[in-house]
């Protein structure tokens, strides 16, 4: 094997349509051919000549992915194959944890004279020791985080119905419909844990509490296109640069990691005009439209641009709260896309064991639970106001054990639920104060 100083570096193109490198295995050997399958020598056919045993090659895949995805080491030199024909041989030395995409590695001072990001248009490229060195430090960078995170706990079902009030069937028919349909929405009155529930399902389908593999925003009325998906935004020079949002960004790194489930959660999905943040990818998001069959350009993209497509590793998970009346219905072109499941206030037996075990005496929780659920009999049987509008269990979840109870309670009432009440009684001031004073009876 050569020294450092005797080493060469390599950069290798490989075409993810012929070949992808994520179906190698460590140290598992690959040929690759010289001549085209035209028989014409490969563009600067003298680097392959140049190769030697122990050589380290930069492994990338090209367009559409345009990733850095491996390290390998040259065995052979070039020589001939009985049935590819002339060759060199390399071992599949070093993976590269996360992907390093093209658009940051041309960031990189380094490479700003490279050879690769002159002209990638062939196969072999040669590398200098401090390009290699660049990559390889970004690698090793890589590894040490990974290393420094907390190990991972497992997260099993019983772990998420633990916390929550919902009828195991009912969690059981959510995950298989999240499965089946890869979007689904809850919805629901405030309180009944729509966004609580939404990370425990993530968490379920994951196997362990890894937030790494959940991403969570808020929608909002002045949300774009340009936030989730991508646009054209300022920069330091007083131009406008092409920049990627955030659900952009997480389809690549899903697509990254194929295989491993991702969890995309939007809190408070109907605050938004969707068809216009979703744009193209309205259609990309359902299920039998996944993956790169299905890829196409984007708006703001040009000739030059890779095409993207919605990975079958992701999911979404949107959260609705049916009693905000400012919001318009969603458009049913959405709701086809979308498995809508409805989340109802839950003072069941679950619930009186959590205030129990919370240190609340019988007593009490049984006049929690009568009085929330007398009020939100009235609530429902209130013709401008209905089921969508009851009050949720969450309210009563965040007592401390140790606390006194009577003022707790009535901080709960008089600073969430009766601004609430007030709200859903604006042109009935008696009919609120009246709910109100019955919450509050000793």
């Amino acid at each position: 094997m050569p020294t450092t100083k005797s080493r060469n570096y390599w950069w290798l193109n490989a075409n993810p349509r012929i070949w992808s490198i994520d179906s190698f295995k460590i140290n598992q050997t690959q040929h690759y051919t010289s001549h085209n399958e035209f028989g014409n020598k490969r563009r600067i056919y003298k680097y392959f000549e140049l190769v030697q045993a122990g050589d380290l090659v930069i492994g990338y895949e090209s367009t559409p992915v345009k990733q850095i995805k491996a390290v390998f080491e040259i065995t052979e030199p070039l020589h001939r194959d009985v049935k590819l024909g002339e060759v060199i041989t390399f071992k599949y030395k070093e993976k590269v944890p996360e992907p390093i995409d093209w658009a940051e590695l041309k960031s990189l001072h380094f490479f700003k004279d490279s050879e690769i990001l002159k002209n990638n248009q062939g196969s072999l490229f040669r590398l200098t020791e401090e390009e290699f060195e660049a990559i390889q430090a970004m690698i090793d960078a890589q590894k040490e985080s990974l290393q420094n995170e907390d190990v991972l706990i497992p997260y099993e079902r019983k772990d998420a119905l633990k916390d929550l009030f919902i009828e195991n069937e009912k969690f059981d028919d959510i995950i298989d419909t999240l499965r089946y349909k890869k979007n689904i929405i809850l919805q629901g009155p405030p309180g009944v844990g729509k966004t609580f529930i939404a990370k425990r399902l993530a968490y379920t389908q994951i196997g362990t509490q890894d937030d790494s593999r959940i991403k969570m925003v808020q929608f909002h009325q002045s949300y774009s296109y340009e936030d989730f998906i991508q646009g054209l935004r300022p920069d330091d020079s007083g131009g406008f640069k092409l920049k990627n949002g955030i659900f952009y960004e997480f389809c690549r790194q899903a697509q990254r990691n194929s295989g491993i489930d991702h969890f995309f959660i939007i809190d408070e999905i109907n605050r938004g005009n969707l068809s216009k943040i979703f744009g193209e990818l309205l259609l990309l998001i359902e299920s039998d439209k996944r993956g790169r069959a299905n890829e196409m350009a984007l708006t703001y993209g040009d000739k030059d641009s890779e095409p993207f497509y919605v990975p079958d590793n992701l999911h979404i998970i949107g959260t609705m709260n049916t009693a905000d009346r400012s919001l318009a219905m969603i458009d049913y072109a959405l709701r086809r896309r979308f498995a809508f499941i409805s989340l109802e206030p839950l003072f069941n037996e679950k619930f009186m064991d959590f205030l129990l075990g919370k240190g609340i005496e019988k007593s009490f929780s049984e006049k929690i639970v009568s009085r929330i659920s007398k009020l939100n009999e009235v609530i429902s049987n209130d013709k401008n106001l209905q089921k969508g509008f009851q009050i949720g269990h969450s309210y009563f979840s965040n007592f401390t054990e140790g606390e006194d109870v009577q003022k707790w309670y009535r901080r709960v009432i008089n600073l969430e639920i009766a601004p609430l009440l007030e709200e859903y009684w604006f042109d009935n001031e008696e009919k609120a104060k009246k709910e109100i004073l019955g919450l509050l009876e000793v």
